[in-house]
């Protein structure tokens, strides 16, 4: 293969990395993949190699990062396990560089593309949870879901990258950026979305709080509670998102009732049954936009304890989450300073309820994340 060859792909590696995608759960997309594939598809082993360091070496540089192993030879190193395994699985089943063969040449070409996508999320999922502390299979399988979608989409075009240039030479490679760019611009627009989806719930649940300043980030506290309790317990995907939203909205029926009411008073005595008028108003609020409807129910029986019904699962899980969740930011964020409580204070309350008001599955998950963010130093059973 000829120096402008390896040229030209490994440009091509240096412009698709330019491209990336920040991610909301941390990290980026780089939509490299397709590139790559398109390399072990149409080249050797080390052609494929050297385009592929070629062209992350140069992004490096463009981007002026400091060369140093974590910001250098640690991600090339990943790319280049990646690369050589996923190679070697084609190789082994039949799968030959720059020719197809019928159906053992298409099984192996689909285990490449499978294989490859997973080994690639599985280190930046590996970098995500040695960074951050987090469980790596459950956010494995979690990006697994979330971006599986993406990676089929930039493998296909691995595959037509691969035969337009076979077909056409160099102006395959110009006019496969076309189809690159448009599943770039519709994955980003999608993410784009998500993000005005939430700071627009972020924005109501400000509203909710701005007339009362002592409630002031209850919501997003809760959230916050909410998704890292559900992330404990097993939650993950389109279920985990809702919670978050619930969790924000949760008190959105409060709008407009005076703390120093004689509706607030009953709202308080109301609430300990699970009866509270505000979490049904809110439920109605929330069940007119479409896609926080499914969350309408969390909303709706977030006070209710658990001894109320026959089976603690008829009560949604997410609802079971922000109720704990709530209880435990009200102990401790309340504005009567003589009334706030330690997280360890706060957590044995909440445990002397668990079983009738708060369910216990629910209160050990929030132990366990408590500990890992270093909030609950001492010893609870």
């Amino acid at each position: 293969m000829s120096l402008a060859v390896i040229g030209l792909f490994a440009a091509a590696v240096t412009s698709s990395r330019l491209l990336d995608i920040q991610l909301p759960q941390g990290g980026r997309l780089n939509i490299d993949t397709a590139v790559i594939l398109a390399s072990i598809l149409l080249f050797p082993l080390p052609d494929t190699l050297v385009i592929t360091i070629l062209g992350m070496f140069a992004s490096m540089l463009i981007r002026q990062v400091k060369l140093k192993f974590a910001a250098t030879l640690y991600p090339l190193s990943l790319k280049i396990i990646t690369v050589f395994i996923s190679t070697n699985i084609f190789y082994a089943l039949g799968g030959k560089p720059g020719k197809i063969e019928p159906l053992l040449g298409i099984i192996s070409l689909l285990l490449l593309c499978g294989v490859y996508s997973v080994i690639d999320l599985g280190f930046d999922q590996l970098t995500i949870a040695v960074n951050r502390g987090t469980r790596y299979m459950r956010g494995l399988v979690s990006s697994v879901r979330f971006l599986g979608p993406i990676y089929l989409s930039l493998s296909s075009l691995g595959i037509l990258l691969s035969i337009m240039y076979k077909g056409m030479g160099y102006w395959g490679m110009l006019l496969f950026f076309l189809p690159l760019m448009v599943t770039r611009i519709s994955f980003k627009s999608f993410l784009d979305i998500r993000k005005i989806y939430r700071k627009t719930i972020e924005a109501l649940s400000n509203a909710i709080e701005a007339q009362n300043s002592n409630r002031s980030g209850h919501g997003k506290r809760v959230a916050n509670y909410s998704v890292d309790i559900a992330k404990e317990i097993g939650v993950r995907g389109r279920e985990l998102e809702l919670i978050g939203y619930a969790a924000l909205l949760h008190d959105i029926g409060m709008l407009g009732v005076d703390e120093d009411s004689l509706d607030h008073l009953l709202e308080q005595v109301s609430a300990q049954s699970g009866e509270a008028p505000h979490a049904l108003i809110g439920a109605e609020v929330v069940e007119q936009v479409d896609f926080l409807r499914d969350a309408a129910d969390m909303v709706r029986t977030h006070h209710y304890p658990i001894d109320r019904l026959k089976r603690p699962d008829d009560i949604p899980l997410g609802a079971r989450i922000i109720n704990v969740a709530s209880r435990f930011d009200k102990l401790t964020k309340t504005d009567m300073l003589d009334e706030r409580l330690t997280a360890y204070q706060a957590v044995s309350r909440i445990k002397k309820e668990q079983g009738m008001r708060f369910d216990p599955k629910v209160v050990r998950a929030l132990i366990t994340t408590l500990r890992k963010q270093g909030k609950l130093m001492e010893y609870v059973k």
